[in-house]
């Protein structure tokens, strides 16, 4: 996926194509499957826009998990992080201890789209489902 994919995506959407969004999808795009914090990604646009501010950032972020073309992780305790959707929608386990996520390949969704779709004219653009619970490592979260 490129800059200009992910672009095109936020513009379908009904997003505006600002400069610091642009370069937001850059550093989270060069980032890969690494997940960032705000204040990472902050630090990375704010080394080419030297004037852009962290609530510029934030708000764009939290249009960007609106839109669903990003991914925001937040689990009790630690910083949010964030991560490109290079996907249009995802599943995943997210252990609420070591903050680990294990993808699921399969979409328990489909059902529901023909259902919004033939009983209320509703057509779902994209969507994200996220358990959360602990993983074989970190047991039930009792240590």
């Amino acid at each position: 996926m490129t800059v200009e994919d992910i672009l095109q995506r936020i513009k379908e959407m009904g997003g505006k194509l600002t400069p610091q969004r642009r370069m937001l999808v850059e550093v989270m795009l060069a980032a890969g499957e690494r997940e960032l914090t705000a204040d990472e990604i902050y630090q990375r646009i704010r080394a080419v826009y030297p004037d852009v501010g962290l609530d510029t950032v934030y708000r764009n972020l939290r249009l960007l998990v609106k839109l669903a073309v990003v991914n925001e992780v937040k689990l009790p305790g630690k910083l949010a992080l964030y991560s490109l959707n290079q996907k249009h929608h995802q599943h995943g386990l997210v252990c609420l201890d070591c903050g680990k996520e294990i993808a699921l390949q399969h979409c328990p969704i489909k059902e529901l789209e023909t259902v919004a779709r033939e009983e209320h004219g509703f057509v779902i653009s994209s969507h994200r489902i996220e358990l959360f619970g602990y993983c074989t490592e970190c047991g039930d979260g009792r240590r």
